[in-house]
């Protein structure tokens, strides 16, 4: 084997140069030569000494009729036992996501003189060409309409 270089790893110019290569060229042998010598032709026979084949699981799947049966029977439980119906979660640190309000894709821009949320420069020409106060109806779809007294 030619000797290391400083800087970039070098890949071996060919397959006789690989370490799997070496050794078979020393062992005069293919990779899996011992196993076909073994005769094993099913890989679940064989015993797996890393697996513990007294191991049983104490975890127990429940479906969503089992979950709802078990919530319904919560007038046992105090007032303040989390079940699946009252956990509340935190309100979320991050931003909230802006959607076009024509097409329902990711929102980068919106348009300054209606409000109107947009993808890409396409919606926006349909935007333009709307008529006027159709945009009302857009904005009060995500409850953003602008009342005018």
């Amino acid at each position: 084997m030619p000797p290391y270089k400083r800087g970039k790893k070098s890949r071996p110019s060919s397959a006789a140069e690989t370490p799997t290569a070496q050794l078979e060229a020393k062992e005069g042998t293919e990779p899996l030569a011992s196993f076909k010598e073994s005769g094993i032709t099913d890989l679940f026979s064989v015993a797996k000494p890393f697996k513990n084949q007294d191991y049983k699981s104490n975890r127990r799947w429940k479906n969503l009729k089992q979950i709802i049966a078990q919530e319904e029977q919560g007038n046992e439980w105090p007032v303040d036992f989390p079940t699946y119906w009252n956990i509340d979660a935190p309100p979320s640190l991050l931003p909230q996501k802006k959607y076009c309000d024509l097409t329902g894709l990711p929102a980068k821009y919106t348009d300054p003189k209606t409000n109107v949320r947009y993808h890409s420069a396409e919606v926006y020409q349909l935007i333009k060409t709307l008529p006027p106060g159709s945009e009302q109806q857009y904005l009060a779809l995500r409850n953003a309409s602008v009342v005018l007294k």
